[in-house]
């Protein structure tokens, strides 16, 4: 077996034209990539095809996975024999945790490198229009942590030694304690006027600064919605953005009418990615969500669940429903901790994650037939049995593949989608008032939903002028047999990788008119 080795790749700040040519490399060869929520996920494009892609979803005070989760992993896929990419926002280094992952590789003798990144301490200034430093105004530059490991005991920055007439403050993932570093920092009238920016979303298209002074800072902060990652420089430097404020990224989805067909409970979070993008959005479900009102069947499957060894979702959904009513009989909890699961879908594996619940599995591809594959080819033995959850009137081909391979396989129909017929002619109006530039259909069921609302020759005439966005290969496949001519269909089955996909359709149209 080769031997493995993990690198600790820095992603840059942003703008994906900021990563290196060896992040770049380092990706192209991976085996597996553990990626955090502030990498750009573009840059997983670089990834080879069979790559195992794993969210680390590290974000302020939500982990997807935690710290010691994921050196064991990186620790397991090296020994393994596989080449692993761990990328990391920024700089691995600079107030990441790299530097603890590499001494637990070091300390486990695996081969490790790191490849530092652009660290949003200076670039994301930059593209403010902001240098951190400059002659005769600022010296020197100090660059701190916002928000201190709470296993410190008590706070270690002095605050009030940082800043002075020569010295530029740079404060990273401290967005949270914003009003507690001013009020740290500002401690005399001639501190409370000293410019400062706190900059969300820098270097990328949604990019936005909110600047102003000691004084006033939390208060315009607040009154503009800003969400984090933020960053915030405070010092004489600020001013200089009033001339050298460079970078006026423009919304790709500007003035685009966007028609979200999802269930309700759904279309807050892809309506939010789109209206990040500029995008104004009518959330129209077309299907809502039922679960299945054969009790008996889920009952039986409930009562037997000691028996299966794995455990197979295919949506957020089943997930949501599956455990509700697994806690609302009453069942032994400790029986699920020792169950491994497996998820079609990011997403999917999210929510078993949020839920306590380790995802041993998540292909590539987020479809069916990725996971038998995997499953099929010694993930689970054939003496062991698996429950598939999943929806009435889900593709059988999991099913079908696991049961001719031999594997012992129960399926539980644990709910079904059904149209919302009755926001049919809200759909209806919006069409005849011209007020849909795209539609997103992000599962076979809105589709079905959204054709059946036209007649075949009206659905062609409508969608002429109108782009089609599919999640996936499965929608569009669904979208395009029922007579719809799909623009848009992500490579990532995911509202990120089809809203990514929508706003690389309108930047390439932008491109070609120019």
């Amino acid at each position: 077996m080769r031997p493995g080795k993990v690198y600790l790749v820095g992603a840059g700040p942003g703008d994906i034209g900021l990563a290196t040519l060896k992040a770049v490399h380092c990706l192209q060869i991976a085996d597996v990539i553990v990626y955090d929520q502030l990498a750009n996920p573009e840059l997983l494009s670089f990834a080879s095809k069979g790559a195992e892609l794993v969210f680390a979803g590290k974000y302020a005070s939500n982990h997807v996975l935690f710290q010691d989760e994921i050196n064991r992993l990186i620790l397991q896929r090296a020994r393994q024999g596989k080449i692993v990419v761990r990328l990391k926002g920024g700089d691995p280094l600079l107030f990441g945790r790299g530097a603890e992952e590499a001494l637990v590789l070091a300390k486990a003798k695996v081969a490790f490198e790191v490849v530092p990144g652009v660290s949003s301490a200076y670039s994301v200034p930059a593209y403010a229009g902001i240098p951190v430093t400059y002659r005769n105004i600022s010296s020197r530059l100090n660059i701190v942590t916002g928000h201190e490991t709470p296993d410190k005991g008590k706070a270690t920055i002095p605050w009030k030694k940082l800043l002075d007439k020569n010295a530029t403050l740079v404060v990273l993932m401290g967005f949270g304690n914003l009003e507690k570093i001013v009020r740290e920092v500002g401690i005399s009238a001639e501190a409370l006027a000293t410019p400062v920016a706190v900059i969300s979303n820098g270097t990328r298209f949604n990019q936005l600064v909110v600047t102003g002074k000691l004084s006033n800072i939390v208060s315009k902060v607040k009154a503009s919605g800003m969400k984090p990652p933020a960053i915030i420089v405070i010092g004489q430097v600020v001013a200089l953005r009033q001339k050298l404020d460079w970078f006026k990224p423009v919304l790709p989805l500007q003035g685009k009418n966007i028609l979200v067909t999802r269930p309700e409970h759904q279309a807050s979070a892809l309506t939010e990615l789109l209206e990040r993008y500029g995008a104004h959005v009518e959330a129209v479900p077309l299907i809502r969500v039922v679960p299945s009102d054969d009790t008996t069947r889920i009952k039986a499957v409930l009562k037997g669940f000691s028996d299966y060894a794995w455990i197979i979702f295919t949506s957020a959904n089943g997930v949501d429903i599956f455990l509700k009513m697994y806690r609302a009989g009453k069942y032994d909890k400790a029986e699920l901790k020792r169950k491994k699961f497996a998820a079609i879908g990011q997403k999917t594996a999210d929510q078993l994650e949020k839920n306590g619940l380790p995802v041993s599995l998540v292909p590539k591809d987020f479809v069916q037939e990725a996971l038998a594959d995997v499953i099929i080819k010694g993930v689970a033995r054939k003496s062991s049995r698996i429950l598939l959850v999943h929806a009435a009137g889900s593709r059988p081909v999991l099913e079908q593949r696991l049961k001719s391979s031999g594997i012992q396989l129960d399926t539980l129909d644990l709910y079904r989608a059904e149209p919302l017929t009755k926001n049919h002619d809200r759909v209806r109006e919006l069409f005849a008032q011209g007020k849909v530039d795209a539609v997103m259909l992000t599962s076979s069921s809105c589709v079905d939903s959204f054709t059946s609302i036209f007649s075949k020759e009206k659905l062609k005439q409508l969608t002429k002028k109108t782009v089609v966005a599919a999640i996936g290969p499965i929608s569009a496949a669904s979208a395009r047999k029922a007579g719809l001519d799909v623009t848009v269909e992500s490579r990532e089955y995911t509202i990120e990788g089809v809203t990514n996909a929508l706003v690389e359709h309108y930047l390439g149209s932008q491109g070609e008119k120019a």
